[in-house]
């Protein structure tokens, strides 16, 4: 956990502060007194006053406030210092240059590591990593070292390690916040209390999820590029044939300045929550979402087409929810850092922006490619011509239901 309790400052003036606890004499230490940066500054975990049970007089006298404020922070400090020992399972131990005298791992692979994971990048004297980062670092390095990954695979996995687990860190976190309020009369510093409390007791049941989910992606991922091995004649600058498509919420701007911001919350989620389960039921995968849009792909042009109908039915027909806007491409588009590119995904993306609400925008092409997988699966209206921007004149029309059955959820 970085950051720690660094920024939470007390209520009380400092000349009232209790006086900091010198460092038991037992606690390793490879330099004297390591210099930490503010993002990496370790809790203490010792056990704090309760400072609401300070004499009035060391404070401003009469002001329960101050006193419940002192109280709380004592509470969530000592909380987030005990939660730290258990996620960093031992203390900070090594600076970069220990690691690279100790344990072999140069000072440029572990530079790289820590700042493509999120975190602030620290000198080579500064005492940060423990003994679990040690084997993190080397194990990665190794693979390097050795000339089975080059430097840039090793950032590029890191940064995709530390931005998809940042991400979920702060979803479970929040989950948990949200879950917390839900089930008592908290606000939200209790709230957020009740997580920092709960998290050790559900700490090995998340470990084993998250290895579960990514073995069970990682097989999905790995047999589709197995297929995708065995085609021939490919655009090498573009070789993958998908459906992609873009979802956004109509009007969403003014509707996140009117609504409070709980509502707006659950308004995105059960928009987030609806298009997920229309996109893994059509057999499609989420690429990413942005608060009111989300992107998806399918492999097939009646996958697509099922989804981003689904998609306009069902938010249509859901109360609370504004319609939505979809546009969707078929063609050729090639997948880097978790994200696709190419011309057919920037179609897709411009086609969505001009989509009427509750309607979804294909091109010609798209249409024809839909047709010929599953005739008269899907219907379009006669269309128009329209200026995307960046891309030129472009016959679009909208895609609605034809013969085939909707999406069936299973909820």
């Amino acid at each position: 956990m970085t950051g720690g309790m660094h920024d939470l400052e007390p209520a009380r003036a400092a000349e009232t502060s209790p006086p900091e606890e010198p460092r038991p004499s037992g606690e390793p230490r490879l330099s004297e007194e390591p210099r930490l940066p503010e993002a990496v500054i370790p809790t203490r975990t010792q056990e704090l006053p309760d400072l609401s049970q300070t004499d009035a007089s060391d404070a401003d006298l009469g002001d329960a406030q101050i006193l419940e404020m002192n109280r709380r922070f004592a509470e969530v400090r000592r909380s987030v210092g005990a939660l730290e020992k258990v996620l960093l399972q031992g203390p900070r131990l090594f600076s970069r240059h220990d690691l690279a005298e100790q344990r072999d791992i140069p000072p440029r692979l572990t530079s790289v590591y820590w700042r493509s994971l999120g975190f602030t990048p620290v000198d080579e004297d500064t005492v940060v990593f423990t003994e679990e980062d040690s084997y993190a670092i080397g194990d990665l390095a190794e693979i390097v070292q050795d000339g089975r990954l080059s430097e840039r695979g090793f950032e590029s996995i890191t940064r995709g390690l530390g931005f998809h687990m940042g991400r979920l860190a702060m979803w479970i976190t929040e989950a948990l916040v949200d879950e917390a309020k839900s089930r008592g009369d908290m606000d939200d510093g209790e709230a957020r209390q009740r997580m920092l409390e709960e998290i050790p007791d559900l700490l090995d049941v998340l470990e084993s999820q998250v290895m579960f989910a990514f073995r069970r992606q990682l097989a999905a991922y790995t047999a589709r590029a197995g297929s995708e091995a065995l085609h021939r004649d490919t655009d090498e600058l573009f070789p993958l044939q998908r459906a992609v498509g873009f979802a956004d919420l109509v009007q969403f701007t003014r509707l996140a300045q009117d609504l409070p911001g709980a509502e707006l919350a659950d308004m995105v989620g059960r928009f987030e929550s609806i298009c997920r389960d229309i996109i893994s039921v059509g057999g499609g995968r989420v690429v990413k979402t942005v608060g009111d849009e989300v992107m998806f792909l399918a492999d097939t042009p009646e996958d697509g087409a099922q989804i981003a109908v689904s998609l306009s039915e069902t938010i249509t027909d859901t109360p609370n929810l504004p319609p939505v806007r979809v546009g969707l491409a078929w063609g050729s588009m090639f997948s880097r850092y978790g994200d696709v590119f190419g011309p057919t995904v920037n179609l897709a993306a411009r086609m969505e922006s001009v989509a009427r609400p509750g309607t979804v925008a294909v091109d010609r092409e798209t249409a024809q490619a839909v047709e010929k997988a599953l005739p008269g699966g899907f219907l379009v209206d006669d269309g128009e011509d329209v200026d995307l921007h960046g891309i030129g004149e472009v016959h679009v029309a909208a895609l609605r239901r034809g013969s085939w059955a909707p999406l069936d959820l299973g909820l």
